[in-house]
């Protein structure tokens, strides 16, 4: 089974226009839809349509639109009460993919429904395979609250595996828990890169389009003071010789700039992955890096793969990112090799994009035979310094149209 915890779950709203958005003007709408959601939730509704058992865990009373929204679809889920209504999300989609989204903040969780939803998790956890801990956390929650959820999981006399999708201070404060899988976008990946001290380590500070200063604010953990009227949220960092910890966020036209650079270059997110995995005091233990229209990479310690979908049209990219890690624990709980299960978590991804709203795929609708798998070489995948043998992997690999074979590798556990 595989269990999600989405802490601030959603109502998605979802706005179809004809045309670009026009501000400051009256627009209709082609078509309009909404779905119950949250990065957890969205996982375990494209694992129960591939007819694969999951359970879904969020706070909510059992008439909020979300619950009763789960109920009509039919998806198992557990909630605990918390009084206040789940918050909404509307996002926007112009016909050319662009995707515009206003996210609620959502409303505050008391003491006693977070120690509950800790409790939940960590009842059902013991008959799960994998735990997805997902999704941005409310108002008031600690930064710490999947890092807690983590260390408790552990405490199992069996543990499952835990994945971890979330973003900022939450993301940063769960790797020092140390989960075995992490899926940060470009961005994602690029401030806990920073925020450890190791952007330059990853070999993002050559060419990123960022200045000097810019450069000497990264090494130092310390950012543009003109940066502080919008600021991303501060990740965990260490230095040279410390584990992770915290330090000022970065500037937001740097870390854009490097994001950019990580979405262009697989090879490059490979080695800024390996950098991570391989850092002083605790880390994640594997890496699944979704890069956009550039595919996702996998990285493991010692061992890399890239993955690529054909182009396409695109009607939302809402959810995409959920359907990449809802494929890929379905291809490795389903026996694929690490390899394969990226084939298909970037077939789901691509499915995804192609759907209204946040719907997310069934089996049929990912095109596996579609996605080309590359594994990367030890130059790619290993930080500066740092050689490293992938196992199973020849240096001069090529890339493979997947077609039901995989690469020579274990799974990461």
């Amino acid at each position: 089974m595989i269990l999600t915890l989405t802490a601030n779950p959603s109502l998605d709203r979802t706005i179809e226009l004809s045309g670009p958005v026009l501000r400051g003007q009256v627009q209709r709408a082609v078509w309009a839809g909404q779905q119950p959601g949250g990065k957890g939730v969205n996982v375990s509704r494209a694992v129960a349509a591939a007819d694969r058992d999951t359970l879904a865990l969020l706070p909510g009373d059992n008439d909020d639109p979300v619950l009763t929204g789960l109920d009509a679809i039919g998806l198992a889920h557990r909630s605990v009460p918390t009084g206040t209504p789940l918050r909404s999300n509307i996002t926007v989609t112009e016909p050319d993919g662009t995707t515009t989204k206003i996210n609620e903040p959502g409303s505050p969780l008391s003491l006693q429904t977070q120690s509950a939803l800790l409790d939940l998790v960590v009842d059902e956890a013991a008959d799960a395979s994998w735990v997805v801990l997902a999704g941005s956390l409310p108002p008031g929650v600690d930064d710490d609250f999947y890092a807690r959820a983590i260390e408790r999981i552990r405490q199992l006399p069996q543990p499952p595996l835990i994945a971890v999708d979330t973003s900022g201070a939450p993301l940063a404060a769960a790797l020092l828990a140390s989960p075995d899988l992490i899926k940060p976008n470009a961005e994602e990946l690029a401030e806990l890169l920073h925020g450890a001290g190791l952007l330059r380590d990853a070999g993002l500070l050559h060419g990123a389009g960022i200045n000097d200063e810019a450069r000497a604010r990264s090494d130092s953990g310390v950012s543009d003071p003109s940066d502080a009227a919008e600021p991303h949220q501060p990740v965990g960092c260490r230095d040279a010789a410390e584990p992770l910890g915290t330090t000022e966020p970065l500037n937001t036209a740097d870390l854009h700039a490097i994001a950019d650079r990580l979405e262009s270059s697989p090879q490059l997110t490979a080695r800024a992955a390996a950098t991570l995995l391989t850092a002083r005091g605790p880390h994640p233990r594997s890496i699944l890096a979704t890069l956009g229209a550039g595919g996702a990479v996998l990285a493991q310690p010692g061992t890399a793969w890239h993955a690529q979908h054909p182009p396409m049209g695109v009607v939302s990219t809402v959810g995409a990112g959920d359907s990449t890690l809802a494929g890929y624990l379905l291809g490795l709980t389903g026996g694929r090799e690490p390899g394969a299960a990226l084939a298909q978590a970037v077939a789901y991804g691509a499915a995804a994009a192609r759907l209204r709203g946040t719907g997310v795929p069934s089996p049929g609708d990912a095109r596996t035979d579609a996605v080309t798998v590359t594994p990367l070489t030890a130059s790619a995948a290993a930080p500066a310094g740092k050689p490293t043998a992938p196992a199973g992997i020849p240096a001069d690999a090529t890339s493979h149209r997947h077609e039901g074979t995989t690469p020579d590798a274990e799974e990461a556990r």
